[in-house]
Parts: C-alpha cells; sequence; structure tokens
C-alpha cells in the first residue's frame, strides 16, 4: 500500500517503508496521478483532511521577473545578431532592397525591448520587425 504523510509531505511504501504516524492510504493509481502531475509542474499539497492533492505552482513575482529578464535577454540578442546583419551590409555598400529601413525598425524595435518593464506579470512584448 501506498501512504502520504502531510507533515512530511511525502510518500511511503509499506512493503519498504516504515510509516510515520497520522499517514493516509492513497491508491496506486492516485499516486501515479500524483506524480503525473508533479512532474507536469504540479505541486502536492495537503487537503483540509490531510489528503495530498495536485495544484498548479503559482510563481512568485521573483520568479516571474527573472523569467520576464531572460526572455528580454533573449529578444535582445536575437535583435543584435539582426543590426549586426543589417549593419555590416549596409556598411559593405551590399544594400539590395530595404535593408536601411529594415536596421531603423530592428533598431527601435531592441530601444523597445530595453524599455518593457519587467515587474509586469502580463508582459505585451513589442511586434519583431518583418
Amino acid at each position: 500500500m501506498i501512504y502520504y504523510n502531510a507533515k512530511n509531505n511525502g510518500f511511503y511504501n509499506s512493503d519498504i517503508n516504515i510509516i510515520p504516524k497520522n499517514s493516509v492510504e492513497i491508491t496506486h493509481e492516485y499516486h501515479a496521478e500524483l506524480l503525473q502531475k508533479q512532474s507536469a509542474g504540479f505541486v502536492i499539497q495537503t487537503d483540509k483532511n490531510g489528503y495530498p492533492i495536485a495544484v498548479e505552482r503559482t510563481l512568485t513575482a521573483a520568479e516571474i521577473k527573472t523569467m520576464n529578464e531572460s526572455q528580454q535577454q533573449r529578444l535582445i540578442s536575437a535583435a543584435n545578431e539582426k543590426i549586426a546583419i543589417l549593419q555590416d551590409i549596409i556598411d559593405l555598400d551590399m544594400c539590395e532592397s530595404n535593408e536601411s529601413e529594415q536596421l531603423k525598425q530592428w533598431k527601435k524595435y531592441r530601444i523597445l525591448l530595453t524599455r518593457v518593464d519587467t515587474n509586469q506579470l502580463d508582459i505585451e512584448w513589442p511586434q519583431k520587425p518583418n
């Protein structure tokens, strides 16, 4: 049998573990379901009866800021790569179409990215140039 202990927030198999006091019995199927949800990002918590449940994990403000800052840096790096290539094309007089205008749009995009407030929960990122 499988048991869950709320105090330890842990699962125990009666075949191999000593079961802590105040543990609740759960089925093997429910245990597998909880582990599957946990691997999908859910967190195992206890309901009011001491029974384990899987709930969606809520990100902290610091985690959100870190994720947003990482996304911001990825987008700025991609913009820098595009800008470098377009600048080389212009510097070497190898323009074929509207690359001067594209360079201007990518630089504007990069500036807009640097002005994004990464503390916000739902960021509307600037639109990439074509």
